[in-house]
């Protein structure tokens, strides 16, 4: 499953005009093969899906009704340090918002819960797609299975009381009025 996925990876690389959108459907291809060896039913993945209210991350995995598993966010595999990119507005918003998030360079994985990291694997490196030109060898390929275990295990606990109820709105809420507030600084410098 991951030498495929792999294998799909260097060759949109080696085509030399790639768009990180040009990864996705090995991705997507990849989380479907997954699910399916798993015996995961009604997982449906949607694409760069409907502006959410912190914005758009890349995938969403769901059931096809109401019930989200998670969100993944996905950068070009040249970005090599993820570690950046935790630091940016975006994605500091999509983890206060989505409390199961993958973020992505098509070789590392980062698994959040809750705006927390609670696994990371790198299952190839990016060097030997893009400076050595050849299929990258598989690594931590059970690391990576687990993880995925984790991601796909998830479910949002349902809201039995008000309590419950006021914290997941204070979060929108916070977020909504930080929304808010930027746009309007915007509009006042323009």
């Amino acid at each position: 499953m991951i030498k495929s996925y792999l294998k799909q990876i260097f060759e949109v690389a080696n085509q030399g005009d790639a768009r990180e959108e040009s990864y996705y459907s090995a991705l997507e291809h990849l989380l479907k093969e997954y699910s399916e060896s798993k015996s995961i039913k009604n997982i449906h993945i949607t694409t760069l899906p409907e502006k959410t209210e912190a914005g758009n991350p890349d995938f969403r995995i769901w059931d096809g009704n109401q019930h989200i598993v998670g969100y993944i966010e996905a950068k070009a595999p040249t970005v090599e340090y993820l570690d950046q990119i935790e630091t940016t507005e975006q994605l500091k918003r999509y983890l206060h918002t989505f409390p199961n998030l993958i973020l992505t360079n098509f070789f590392e994985f980062r698994l959040y819960r809750h705006a927390t990291l609670i696994e990371k694997v790198a299952i190839a490196r990016p060097y030997v797609v893009h400076k050595l030109k050849t299929v990258p060898p598989a690594e931590k390929e059970a690391g990576f299975l687990n993880l995925l275990d984790k991601f796909f295990s998830f479910s949002l606990p349902k809201v039995y009381d008000a309590k419950s109820l006021a914290i997941e709105l204070a979060k929108r809420t916070r977020f909504l009025k930080d929304e808010v507030v930027t746009e309007e600084l915007k509009s006042v410098s323009v």
